[in-house]
Protein backbone atom coordinates (compact mmCIF):
# COMPACT_ATOMS: atom_id res chain seq x y z
CA UNK A 1 0.00 0.00 0.00
CA UNK A 2 0.96 3.38 -0.94
CA UNK A 3 0.65 6.58 1.27
CA UNK A 4 1.63 9.65 1.81
CA UNK A 5 2.36 11.23 4.88
CA UNK A 6 1.41 14.97 5.55
CA UNK A 7 3.11 16.48 8.35
CA UNK A 8 1.05 18.28 10.87
CA UNK A 9 1.45 21.91 11.60
CA UNK A 10 1.97 23.04 15.08
CA UNK A 11 -1.67 24.18 15.42
CA UNK A 12 -2.79 20.86 13.97
CA UNK A 13 -0.45 19.22 16.81
CA UNK A 14 -2.06 21.41 19.65
CA UNK A 15 -5.17 20.55 18.55
CA UNK A 16 -4.84 16.89 18.49
CA UNK A 17 -2.84 16.90 21.94
CA UNK A 18 -5.95 18.34 22.95
CA UNK A 19 -8.65 17.06 21.62
CA UNK A 20 -7.29 13.73 22.88
CA UNK A 21 -6.87 15.05 26.60
CA UNK A 22 -10.37 16.03 26.03
CA UNK A 23 -11.68 12.37 24.96
CA UNK A 24 -9.59 10.60 27.98
CA UNK A 25 -9.88 12.59 30.86
CA UNK A 26 -13.61 14.30 30.30
CA UNK A 27 -17.04 12.19 30.55
CA UNK A 28 -18.69 13.81 28.23
CA UNK A 29 -22.43 14.07 26.95
CA UNK A 30 -24.41 15.59 24.32
CA UNK A 31 -28.28 17.52 23.87
CA UNK A 32 -29.89 19.39 21.16
CA UNK A 33 -32.67 21.42 20.78
CA UNK A 34 -34.13 22.49 17.24
CA UNK A 35 -35.07 26.47 17.04
CA UNK A 36 -37.12 28.48 15.07
CA UNK A 37 -35.23 30.91 13.43
CA UNK A 38 -38.32 33.14 11.07
CA UNK A 39 -38.01 35.74 13.39
CA UNK A 40 -34.47 36.44 13.43
CA UNK A 41 -34.20 35.32 9.83
CA UNK A 42 -36.63 38.37 9.21
CA UNK A 43 -34.60 40.73 10.84
CA UNK A 44 -31.11 40.07 9.97
CA UNK A 45 -33.26 40.57 6.36
CA UNK A 46 -34.35 43.75 7.01
CA UNK A 47 -30.89 45.10 8.22
CA UNK A 48 -28.83 43.54 5.48
CA UNK A 49 -28.75 47.16 4.15
CA UNK A 50 -27.19 48.97 7.08
CA UNK A 51 -24.84 46.37 8.89
CA UNK A 52 -24.50 42.54 8.63
CA UNK A 53 -24.78 40.46 11.54
CA UNK A 54 -23.29 36.64 11.23
CA UNK A 55 -25.31 33.91 12.04
CA UNK A 56 -21.96 33.00 14.95
CA UNK A 57 -21.83 36.72 15.93
CA UNK A 58 -25.56 36.64 16.82
CA UNK A 59 -25.13 33.13 18.87
CA UNK A 60 -21.75 34.87 20.51
CA UNK A 61 -23.64 37.50 21.91
CA UNK A 62 -26.59 35.96 22.46
CA UNK A 63 -25.31 32.71 24.12
CA UNK A 64 -22.73 34.93 26.37
CA UNK A 65 -26.31 36.53 27.90
CA UNK A 66 -27.54 32.82 28.40
CA UNK A 67 -24.33 31.92 30.19
CA UNK A 68 -25.14 34.71 32.43
CA UNK A 69 -28.36 32.71 33.58
CA UNK A 70 -27.06 29.66 33.29
CA UNK A 71 -23.09 30.53 34.97
CA UNK A 72 -22.15 26.56 35.69
CA UNK A 73 -21.92 26.06 31.78
CA UNK A 74 -19.17 28.74 31.88
CA UNK A 75 -17.10 26.60 34.44
CA UNK A 76 -14.56 24.44 34.85
CA UNK A 77 -13.69 20.87 37.00
CA UNK A 78 -11.14 21.66 39.41
CA UNK A 79 -10.56 18.39 41.66
CA UNK A 80 -12.44 18.48 44.36
CA UNK A 81 -14.29 21.83 43.06
CA UNK A 82 -16.08 23.69 40.09
CA UNK A 83 -14.18 26.82 39.03
CA UNK A 84 -17.30 29.12 37.69
CA UNK A 85 -16.13 32.14 35.82
CA UNK A 86 -17.54 35.73 36.68
CA UNK A 87 -16.76 37.12 32.94
CA UNK A 88 -17.50 34.91 29.78
CA UNK A 89 -14.44 34.64 27.30
CA UNK A 90 -15.78 33.15 24.48
CA UNK A 91 -13.48 31.01 22.09
CA UNK A 92 -14.53 30.89 18.62
CA UNK A 93 -13.72 28.32 16.28
CA UNK A 94 -12.29 29.41 13.12
CA UNK A 95 -10.82 26.92 10.43
CA UNK A 96 -7.62 28.45 8.39
CA UNK A 97 -5.25 27.19 6.51
CA UNK A 98 -2.96 25.27 8.95
CA UNK A 99 -6.15 24.48 11.07
CA UNK A 100 -8.70 25.11 13.23
CA UNK A 101 -8.10 27.70 15.58
CA UNK A 102 -10.34 29.29 18.35
CA UNK A 103 -9.34 32.75 19.24
CA UNK A 104 -11.47 34.23 21.99
CA UNK A 105 -13.58 37.04 22.70
CA UNK A 106 -13.34 38.87 26.19
CA UNK A 107 -15.72 39.75 28.21
CA UNK A 108 -18.24 39.21 26.02
CA UNK A 109 -21.07 39.44 27.93
CA UNK A 110 -20.41 43.45 28.45
CA UNK A 111 -20.57 43.67 24.30
CA UNK A 112 -23.66 45.19 22.26
CA UNK A 113 -24.11 42.83 19.50
CA UNK A 114 -22.55 45.72 17.11
CA UNK A 115 -18.91 45.24 19.18
CA UNK A 116 -19.71 41.63 19.01
CA UNK A 117 -19.95 41.98 15.11
CA UNK A 118 -17.11 44.00 15.09
CA UNK A 119 -14.65 41.72 17.29
CA UNK A 120 -15.77 38.42 15.72
CA UNK A 121 -14.75 39.93 12.23
CA UNK A 122 -11.35 41.39 13.67
CA UNK A 123 -10.39 37.58 15.00
CA UNK A 124 -11.52 36.02 11.65
CA UNK A 125 -9.59 38.40 9.77
CA UNK A 126 -6.22 38.16 11.75
CA UNK A 127 -7.20 34.12 12.04
CA UNK A 128 -7.30 34.28 8.07
CA UNK A 129 -3.94 36.11 7.48
CA UNK A 130 -2.08 34.29 10.27
CA UNK A 131 -1.69 37.50 12.47
CA UNK A 132 -3.17 36.20 15.85
CA UNK A 133 -0.93 36.49 18.98
CA UNK A 134 -0.51 33.88 21.93
CA UNK A 135 -3.08 36.67 23.55
CA UNK A 136 -5.78 36.10 21.61
CA UNK A 137 -6.43 32.46 22.69
CA UNK A 138 -5.64 32.75 26.55
CA UNK A 139 -8.61 32.13 28.93
CA UNK A 140 -11.33 31.17 27.19
CA UNK A 141 -14.20 29.82 29.67
CA UNK A 142 -16.56 28.89 26.78
CA UNK A 143 -16.47 27.95 23.12
CA UNK A 144 -19.36 28.31 19.86
CA UNK A 145 -18.47 26.10 16.54
CA UNK A 146 -20.58 26.84 14.16
CA UNK A 147 -20.25 24.81 10.82
CA UNK A 148 -23.82 25.55 9.39
CA UNK A 149 -21.83 27.45 6.60
CA UNK A 150 -20.72 24.31 5.41
CA UNK A 151 -24.27 22.25 5.39
CA UNK A 152 -24.08 20.17 8.30
CA UNK A 153 -27.89 20.03 10.01
CA UNK A 154 -26.20 18.91 13.73
CA UNK A 155 -23.12 17.93 15.09
CA UNK A 156 -21.43 17.04 18.36
CA UNK A 157 -18.63 18.57 18.98
CA UNK A 158 -15.72 18.00 22.01
CA UNK A 159 -14.95 20.31 24.41
CA UNK A 160 -11.74 22.22 24.73
CA UNK A 161 -10.18 21.89 28.16
CA UNK A 162 -10.32 22.88 30.35
CA UNK A 163 -14.44 24.14 29.78
CA UNK A 164 -17.28 22.19 30.70
CA UNK A 165 -19.06 23.02 27.59
CA UNK A 166 -19.41 23.72 24.22
CA UNK A 167 -21.91 24.70 21.65
CA UNK A 168 -22.60 23.60 18.37
CA UNK A 169 -24.62 25.66 15.45
CA UNK A 170 -25.80 23.40 12.54
CA UNK A 171 -27.04 24.73 9.42
CA UNK A 172 -30.38 26.80 8.77
CA UNK A 173 -32.97 24.89 6.79
CA UNK A 174 -36.24 25.44 5.71
CA UNK A 175 -38.87 22.48 7.03
CA UNK A 176 -42.78 22.07 6.29
CA UNK A 177 -44.46 22.21 10.02
CA UNK A 178 -47.84 23.31 11.13
CA UNK A 179 -48.92 26.15 12.05
CA UNK A 180 -51.42 27.05 15.42
CA UNK A 181 -54.22 26.62 13.39
CA UNK A 182 -52.53 23.27 12.27
CA UNK A 183 -51.79 24.66 8.66
CA UNK A 184 -48.62 23.89 7.11
CA UNK A 185 -46.01 26.65 6.69
CA UNK A 186 -42.92 26.76 5.32
CA UNK A 187 -40.46 27.60 8.77
CA UNK A 188 -36.22 28.41 9.09
CA UNK A 189 -35.28 25.75 11.50
CA UNK A 190 -31.40 25.27 13.05
CA UNK A 191 -30.13 23.23 15.68
CA UNK A 192 -28.28 23.68 18.54
CA UNK A 193 -26.03 20.96 20.21
CA UNK A 194 -24.33 21.46 23.41
CA UNK A 195 -21.68 18.77 24.47
CA UNK A 196 -20.88 19.34 28.55
CA UNK A 197 -18.77 17.94 30.82
CA UNK A 198 -20.76 15.38 33.19
CA UNK A 199 -18.44 16.10 35.97
CA UNK A 200 -19.80 19.93 35.76
CA UNK A 201 -22.82 19.36 34.56
CA UNK A 202 -26.09 17.63 34.35
CA UNK A 203 -28.43 16.93 31.71
CA UNK A 204 -31.56 18.96 33.54
CA UNK A 205 -28.76 22.54 33.75
CA UNK A 206 -27.88 21.79 29.94
CA UNK A 207 -31.58 21.20 28.79
CA UNK A 208 -32.73 24.30 30.91
CA UNK A 209 -29.48 26.87 29.16
CA UNK A 210 -30.82 25.42 26.17
CA UNK A 211 -34.17 26.03 26.37
CA UNK A 212 -33.37 29.93 27.57
CA UNK A 213 -31.03 30.32 24.54
CA UNK A 214 -34.10 28.99 22.20
CA UNK A 215 -36.63 31.35 23.64
CA UNK A 216 -34.15 34.29 23.29
CA UNK A 217 -33.95 33.02 19.37
CA UNK A 218 -37.52 32.66 18.90
CA UNK A 219 -39.05 36.04 20.90
CA UNK A 220 -36.29 38.04 19.33
CA UNK A 221 -37.16 40.25 21.72
CA UNK A 222 -33.56 41.74 21.11
CA UNK A 223 -34.91 43.32 17.73
CA UNK A 224 -37.09 46.11 19.14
Amino acid sequence: MVAKRVALTMVERTMARRMLQSAREIPQFSATVEVNFDKVAAWRCRISRERRVSVTALFVWLTARALLKHPRLNAQFDDDAILVHSNVNMAVAIETSEGLVAPVIRKAETLSLSETAEVLKDLTDRATRKRLSLGDFKEATFTISNLGMFGLTRFAPIINPPQAAILAVGAIRRVMQADEEGKPVVSQIVDLTVTADHRVLSGVEVALFLRTLRDSVETAEFVK
